[in-house]
């Protein structure tokens, strides 16, 4: 089996960053290319601007050959403190996808622990994520539970 070495993101591989993160949307069901197309230039600005910055942080999973065939980033939300988050900051996973031609090996585990690595040794202890049906099981091996989140898009909002 091929050697996979996961590693840091810098911004020289935002294009990787892109097109992975693309394929994941792909794999979601986001089929309209305009739309697609949108999202990785806007994705490719944040990233440049947000990498040196450390307001996001990536991980790369890459052959030996150098091909990046996948990917995950955080992001660390800073809360008011709480009881239960003395720091308030949380953890947000996202971005975990692998190329389908390389699924099945444990790459996104791996990729997953190198976060959660870094995570705790940042001394963040509450994490968020939203899974998709094929990461829901990885996420639960790990530790992850469903919470009492609720979402509202804007534009659905109902004013009473």
């Amino acid at each position: 089996m091929e050697k996979i070495t996961i590693r840091t993101v810098t911004v020289a591989d935002i294009p990787d960053l892109v097109r992975l993160r693309r394929m994941m949307f792909e794999d979601m069901g986001f089929d309209d290319p305009e739309q697609l197309d949108a999202a990785d230039a806007s994705v490719a600005i944040y990233l440049a601007t947000a990498l040196p910055a450390q307001q996001y942080q990536g991980w790369l999973a890459c052959t030996a050959a150098g091909m990046a065939v996948g990917s995950g980033g955080v992001v660390v939300d800073q809360h008011p403190p709480g009881p239960n988050n003395l720091t308030g900051q949380v953890g947000y996973i996202m971005n975990v996808v692998t190329d389908p031609r390389y699924r099945r090996r444990g790459i996104a585990r791996r990729i997953m622990e190198a976060m959660l690595q870094w995570l705790s040794s940042q001394g963040i202890r509450i994490l968020s994520l939203h899974a998709s049906e094929m990461g829901r099981p990885l996420y639960e091996q790990l530790g992850f539970e469903p919470s009492n989140e609720m979402r509202c898009q804007i534009e659905h909002w109902k004013q009473t």
